[in-house]
C-alpha cells in the first residue's frame, strides 16, 4: 500500500500547486468559495423563518434524486461500463506487481473523493431547501454525501454489469430486461400505492416513497433512508446506511474477481472509452453516444440543396443515434418537471423557470454544438447567416416537443389555462433559441471555450444579460395587464426571438475562420 499511498499524495500535491499556478482556476475557486459562504450565511437565516412544507416531501425529493442518478450511470454497464481510473493509472499501477484487490479498492476509495467533488452544486441550493422545508445548512451536507456515496455505488454497479455481460450479447439482453423490469415495477408499485390511498396526489407520492418497498430500490433507496435518519438525528438509520455500503463494497469486491477473470481488461477497455471521449471534448472534437447496434436504414441523405443539407444530416444522425424521439436528457428535464408541479402547484411561473434553467444545460451539446467541430459545414458555398440557420433547425422540432411536455404538467397540475400553458411553450422555445445564440457568441469570442472552465460562468452571466429585455418586457405588460399572464409570457417571447436573431446575424462569420 506504501506505493499507493505515495501517488495519492503526490497527485494532492500536484493538484493543489496546479490550482494555485492557473489564474483561472483561482478565479473559479474565489467565485465558488463566496457562493458557498453566501449560501450558508442565507441558510441560517432561512432556517429561522416560518415555513409549512412537510418535511417528508424533502425526503421523497432526496430518493427520487438519488433514485435518478442510480439509474443514469448504472445503465452504462450496458455499454462502455465505469471505470474508477484514468489512463495515468492504468499506466503505473496496472503494470506494477500490486494485488487486483489492492488496486481495486486504491480506484474505489479515488472514485468516491471524485463523486462528493461532482455533488458540489447540491450546496448552492440551501437557501431554497432550508427556506422552504425549515433545516439548517448540515442537511445539505448530508445531502451531499448521500450523493458521492450513490454515484459511487452506482459506478460499481455499472463495473458488474459491464463484467457479466461485455462478451456475451445475450446475457447483456437479458440482464438489461431484467434491469429495465425492477425499475418500472418499482414506478408501477410507487402509483398504485399512491392510487389506492386515494389518488395520484403529491401527499400520497410522498407517501409511496416513504414505504419499506421504496427503501428496497437499489442503492438509491437505503441511501435516502440513511440520509432521511441523518437529518432526523436517527443512529439506527445511520448505522443501518452504513453497514449497507460496506456490504455492497464486499460483494462487489467478491463480483469482480469470480464474474470474469479478464477483469483488467475490462477496466481498461472502458478507461479508454472515457480517456478518449475527454481528450476529445479537450481538443474540440464531438464525440457520439451511439447505439452498441446502429440500423442504418436508408443510406445517404438524398434530400436539400446546399445549406439545408446540413439539416438533412442532422435529421439521419438524430435517428441512427437514439431509439427514442427525445433523448434520455430531455426525459430526465420532463420528470423532474413533473414532480416540480407537485410540490409548487400553485407557482406555475416558478416551474416553468425551473424548466428553463435545466435547458441551458443541456441545449449547449445539441446536434448543433457538434456540428462546428466538423469541416462539412465550412465548406458549403453558402452565406454564413444562412448556414447557421439550418444547423439548428434540425434541433428545434426536439425543443418543440421537449417544450410541450414539459409544460402540459404545468396545466393539469398547477391548474394554469390554456392561453398560459401555450404562452409557457412558446416562451420556452424562445429562451431555446436564445441559449444557442448566447453559444454562438462565446464560440466567437472565445473560440473553442468548451476547453475553458472559467467560461462557463460567462455562459450563465451572458444568459442572465441576455434575458434582462425579455424579462423587462413581460414585467412592463404584466403591470399594464395583470390578469394576462399570457400576454406576458408572448412578450418575453417576441423580445428574445428578436435577441437571439441579432445575437446569430451577428454571430454569423464564425463559420467563415475554421
Amino acid at each position: 500500500m506504501k506505493p499507493l499511498l505515495y501517488l495519492t499524495i503526490r497527485k494532492a500535491k500536484n493538484g493543489i500547486i496546479e490550482f494555485v499556478k492557473s489564474p483561472a482556476r483561482l478565479i473559479i475557486g474565489a467565485l465558488f468559495a463566496c457562493m458557498l459562504i453566501f449560501s450558508a450565511v442565507t441558510s441560517g437565516s432561512a432556517h429561522t423563518s416560518h415555513y409549512t412544507r412537510d418535511i417528508t416531501e424533502l425526503y421523497a425529493i432526496i430518493f427520487a434524486l438519488y433514485s435518478v442518478i442510480f439509474v443514469l450511470i448504472s445503465k452504462n454497464g450496458f455499454y462502455n461500463g465505469a471505470s474508477m481510473f484514468t489512463m495515468q493509472d492504468v499506466n503505473l499501477i496496472f503494470t506494477s506487481p500490486l494485488k487486483q484487490n489492492t488496486v481495486l479498492s486504491f480506484g474505489l476509495i479515488q472514485q468516491l473523493g471524485r463523486s462528493l467533488m461532482l455533488g458540489f452544486f447540491i450546496l448552492f441550493q440551501s437557501g431554497t431547501v432550508c427556506s422552504t422545508y425549515g433545516v439548517g445548512f448540515e442537511t445539505l451536507v448530508y445531502i451531499l454525501i448521500g450523493y458521492g456515496v450513490t454515484v459511487f455505488l452506482s459506478q460499481m454497479t455499472a463495473m458488474v454489469i459491464y463484467s457479466l455481460t461485455c462478451s456475451d450479447d445475450k446475457k447483456r439482453k437479458a440482464l438489461k430486461s431484467a434491469y429495465t423490469a425492477v425499475i418500472f415495477a418499482f414506478g408501477a408499485y410507487a402509483l398504485y400505492t399512491a392510487y389506492i390511498n386515494g389518488g395520484i396526489t403529491l401527499p400520497n407520492l410522498v407517501q409511496a416513497t416513504q414505504t419499506l418497498t421504496a427503501k428496497f430500490f437499489p442503492v438509491s433507496g437505503v441511501i435516502a433512508y440513511a440520509v432521511s435518519g441523518a437529518i432526523d438525528g436517527s443512529v439506527k438509520e445511520i448505522i443501518i446506511g452504513l453497514i449497507y455500503c460496506i456490504v455492497f463494497w464486499a460483494l462487489y469486491r467478491v463480483a469482480v474477481s469470480l464474474i470474469n477473470s479478464d477483469y483488467y481488461e475490462d477496466v481498461l477497455k472502458s478507461t479508454e472509452n472515457s480517456f478518449s471521449a475527454i481528450a476529445a471534448r479537450k481538443e474540440g472534437k464531438a464525440s457520439e453516444n451511439a447505439p452498441r447496434n446502429v440500423k442504418t436504414g436508408k443510406i445517404g441523405i438524398n434530400k436539400g440543396v446546399g445549406a439545408s443539407v446540413i439539416a438533412e444530416k442532422h435529421k439521419i444522425e438524430n435517428r441512427r443515434s437514439r431509439k427514442l424521439i427525445l433523448s434520455t436528457v430531455s426525459l430526465v428535464q420532463i420528470i423532474i418537471t413533473t414532480v416540480t408541479c407537485f410540490i409548487f402547484s400553485d407557482e406555475p411561473v416558478a416551474v416553468f423557470a425551473l424548466s428553463v434553467y435545466m435547458m441551458t444545460m443541456s441545449i449547449a451539446s445539441g446536434r448543433w454544438a457538434k456540428e462546428l467541430s466538423y469541416p462539412y459545414i465550412y465548406l458549403i458555398p453558402e452565406s454564413s447567416y444562412k448556414k447557421l440557420l439550418y444547423m439548428v433547425k434540425s434541433d428545434i422540432p426536439s425543443v418543440v416537443l421537449e417544450s410541450i411536455l414539459c409544460c402540459i404538467p404545468i396545466y393539469f397540475i398547477c391548474y394554469a389555462t390554456v392561453a398560459d400553458t401555450l404562452a409557457m411553450i412558446l416562451a420556452r422555445i424562445s429562451f431555446a433559441f436564445l441559449i444557442i445564440a448566447v453559444n454562438l457568441l462565446l464560440q466567437k469570442v472565445f473560440g473553442e471555450y468548451d476547453k475553458k472552465k472559467l467560461i462557463v460562468v460567462f455562459y450563465l452571466l451572458f444568459i442572465m444579460l441576455f434575458s434582462i429585455p425579455g424579462i423587462f418586457a413581460a414585467t412592463a405588460v404584466f403591470v399594464v395587464m395583470p390578469f394576462y399572464l399570457s400576454a406576458a409570457f408572448i412578450a418575453m417571447s417576441a423580445v428574445n426571438t428578436a435577441v437571439a436573431l441579432i445575437l446569430a446575424f451577428c454571430c454569423r462569420r464564425i463559420l467563415e475562420n475554421v
